[in-house]
């Protein structure tokens, strides 16, 4: 598996390197995954916003409380650049497991880059090129399950248009496979 490296440009776009099974890199500075939360804050040492929170869904499987989604992540926006938005989500024991990219980014995989203005289903095709197989979830949403990677269009993600909007890295996607 390759690296995934996230190179500033010209446009002041912030540097992430993406590491498979292992995590990730921002900024020079090295998040693996299933690290502490308290460990990744020190270690990154940027401006963040806690978002923890339980979203109850509770009511549609029957009052069953074991349903509710806590969701626990810290949101870094605006790093960088005036333009930048990212997620690192933990687990319950608050242990690192995912990173969400929203914009922001110049994002080189392997000897495929691209960024937020890159047309979704262009990237598609150069990934399937490489024998790199994309499944698409749902319409706009595809999964790059030996990545572990999932990628999406902005229509899909509730705006216009069919370039990136989101990129998503895990430590584990089987709740996606």
């Amino acid at each position: 598996m390759g690296i995934f490296n996230f190179k500033r440009n010209n446009k002041s776009q912030n540097i992430i390197e993406y590491l498979p099974d292992v995590g990730f890199i921002l900024n020079s500075k090295k998040v693996e995954w299933n690290n502490d939360r308290l460990n990744v804050r020190k270690q990154l040492n940027l401006k963040f916003k806690e978002d923890d929170r339980t979203i109850d869904i509770a009511e549609f499987f029957g009052g069953d409380e074991s349903k509710n989604i806590h969701q626990k992540r810290d949101v870094y926006q605006n790093v960088n650049s005036h333009n930048d938005l990212l997620f690192i989500n933990y687990d319950s024991e608050n242990k690192s497991k995912e990173l969400e990219v929203h914009y922001g980014y110049e994002i080189k995989i392997k000897d495929t880059q691209f960024d937020f203005t890159t047309d979704l289903l262009d990237l598609i095709k150069k990934f399937e090129k490489q024998g790199i197989k994309c499944t698409e979830l749902e319409k706009g949403n595809f999964l790059l399950s030996k990545l572990k990677i999932t990628i999406a269009d902005s229509e899909s993600m509730g705006g216009d248009g069919k370039k990136l909007s989101y990129f998503y890295c895990s430590s584990d996607i089987s709740h996606l496979v």
